[in-house]
């Protein structure tokens, strides 16, 4: 588990919600993190309170306490390809992503998400690669 002080900064970066009556508290990060602030904390980002979903109703704002594993990286993707097979991928990867974002997620500048991971993987399907995709390493992450 991560140290009360990277808590304390995390809990200072993003939008806090203290509503204690949501059924979901327990399990929303927002709501986990307000355990974190301290006097430090200057300033706080929160829900305002009047916004608070009626009962019943999801909360828009909800983002679960438990960590994702994110993929960084696809730079190894190709090696083993034939060139037909990793140039249709290519292309279709990118027409997803956009030229840019997909240069961010292949060189570890943007974690990929679990849904991004199984496009990938889908993409790679469809084209006919049937090998498991490895990507260059892990993190678990809260997913913000």
């Amino acid at each position: 588990m991560e140290n009360n002080s990277d808590l304390n900064n995390q809990a200072a970066q993003y939008t806090l919600c203290f509503n204690t009556r949501c059924p979901k508290a327990e399990n929303c990060l927002r709501h986990s993190m307000t355990q974190y602030t301290t006097a430090q904390n200057i300033r706080l980002s929160v829900i305002n309170p009047l916004c608070y979903p009626a009962a019943g109703k999801e909360c828009p704002h909800f983002r679960s306490n438990k960590k994702i594993r994110v993929a960084w990286g696809f730079k190894k993707l190709y090696d083993d390809m034939p060139a037909r097979i990793s140039r249709a991928i290519h292309l279709n990867l990118e027409a997803i992503f956009n030229h840019s974002p997909y240069y961010r997620y292949r060189n570890q500048k943007l974690g990929l998400t679990p849904k991004q991971q199984e496009c990938i993987r889908q993409v790679c399907r469809k084209h006919g690669w049937k090998e498991e995709i490895q990507f260059d390493r892990y993190t678990e992450e809260y997913d913000w």
